[in-house]
């Protein structure tokens, strides 16, 4: 008699202490709009819309950047001093879970573009607009509790197609609060 008691007791707490963690978030289901920053390049402040589970547009305010510069050749090259700029990207995003238990791990890509705008370019004032094809890779992180937050690291390989061609990578660590 007494193993069967305890048999129904350990069944019951199993039952009832796994139905706790059947959901890790509400972040793309229910809660489908998020706002927050960005720091790296661009530092940002960002959004983020769920079309479906898997789907989201995200987009983005950037206002400070490590810059481009050209050499008295033309060349082009990375000043590694901070800019202040204004840009804005924004970007269609595919995403899958990795993990899902008391958080929840997704991957993404995605396509899009960012333009920045006035001093990004220094080039004696000839460049006031650039603008990048970027194709961001990431990692989102979303917890059980607050299932409101998500948590991401992204890196965008792009392409510089205005003013001259030219290879770069945008890096973002960020957090978003979901609405």
């Amino acid at each position: 008699m007494k193993r069967v008691i305890l048999f129904t007791v350990l069944l019951l707490a199993t039952t009832v202490g796994s139905t706790g963690m059947a959901r890790a978030t509400e972040v793309g289901t229910s809660r489908t709009f998020g706002l927050g920053v960005q720091l790296f390049e661009p530092t940002a402040l960002i959004g983020k819309l769920f079309l479906d589970r898997n789907d989201a547009l995200d987009f983005g305010m950037g206002f400070w950047g490590y810059g481009r510069c050209y050499d008295n050749n033309g060349n082009l090259y990375a000043c590694n001093s901070g800019n202040q700029y204004f840009s804005v990207h924004f970007d269609y995003l595919y995403e899958e879970p990795i993990v899902e238990t008391v958080v929840r791990l997704d991957w993404h890509v995605g396509a899009g573009g960012r333009m920045a705008f006035n001093s990004y370019y220094n080039n004696n004032g000839r460049h006031d607009v650039a603008i990048f094809a970027r194709v961001p890779i990431g990692l989102d992180l979303t917890f059980r509790r607050p299932h409101w937050l998500e948590t991401y690291l992204e890196v965008a390989p792009g392409l510089w197609i205005v003013p001259p061609l030219a290879f770069d990578i945008d890096v973002g660590l960020g957090v978003r609060a979901y609405f």
